[in-house]
């Protein structure tokens, strides 16, 4: 049996593979299958060069969240950590998004409907709209991430927000939540806000210059603030003040 393998392992290591292909010639000998699976890896890496992150190797604290991002990248047939451009795990018990950090490409993460209590993600440069409603989250922030457009934080348990130095910002719904404060600066595009039902009795709507939209409907909100949004031309408010007029 050794000297079949050893015929075996000779023809793969003299087989000439054309440029990009992934072919290897059939071998009969019957290895078990993490060793046939690391036998034809190592070939391809030490013939092709490629660069490979084998998925195991990432990092990951919830076991949930390892086994979604497997799937994502067996369908895709992704290999390391800077092919993902989209993660989307929806119900699948999440408690920790620990271990994101290395998808520096990510464009897209969807995490709808988990269990996650604390979200850094800070690292996520490349981020353009990020996902973590009905989650558990009790506080968040986000800052200097250049490209995120679109947040979704609806229903969840978050009673303060902050959101800074997001030059691209143009949608937040985080309604349905616990809020009492929602700190903000240099949110220059947002144009969109929904936070109704919350326990906000004050926002500042005056440093938003592009805000075209706000609902802001079951909030403890003085009259005064309902009055100074009336006022604001070019804005469309929805609040307790004048929700008759939307019904």
């Amino acid at each position: 049996m050794k000297s079949k393998a050893n015929r075996c392992f000779k023809r793969l290591y003299n087989y000439s593979l054309p440029k990009y292909s992934y072919s290897l010639p059939k071998c009969s000998y019957s290895l078990p299958k993490i060793a046939r699976q690391s036998t034809v890896i190592a070939i391809l890496v030490a013939l092709l060069g490629i660069e490979y992150t084998p998925l195991h190797a990432f990092e990951f604290d919830d076991k949930n969240l390892r086994e979604c991002v497997a799937q994502i990248a067996k369908k895709n047939k992704w290999t390391k950590a800077e092919q993902f451009t989209k993660i989307k795990c929806h119900n699948k018990k999440i408690h920790s998004v620990e271990g994101l950090q290395q998808f520096k490409n990510l464009r897209v993460l969807s995490l709808y409907n988990n269990n996650i209590k604390q979200a850094e993600l800070s690292g996520l440069t490349r981020l353009e709209e990020l996902n973590l409603a009905r989650n558990k989250l009790t506080s968040f922030s986000l800052s200097s991430l250049p490209v995120l457009s679109k947040v979704y934080l609806f229903n969840n348990r978050l009673v303060t927000l902050e959101l800074n130095s997001l030059p691209s910002f143009k949608l937040i719904k985080v309604n349905n939540n616990l809020l009492t404060q929602f700190n903000y600066s240099a949110l220059e595009k947002l144009e969109k806000i929904v936070v109704f039902n919350n326990k906000m009795e004050h926002f500042d709507i005056h440093q938003l210059p592009t805000l075209k939209y706000m609902d802001a409907r079951q909030n403890p909100m003085p009259d005064k603030l309902y009055e100074e949004m009336d006022k604001m031309k070019g804005t469309t408010f929805l609040h307790d003040g004048n929700a008759e007029d939307w019904q």
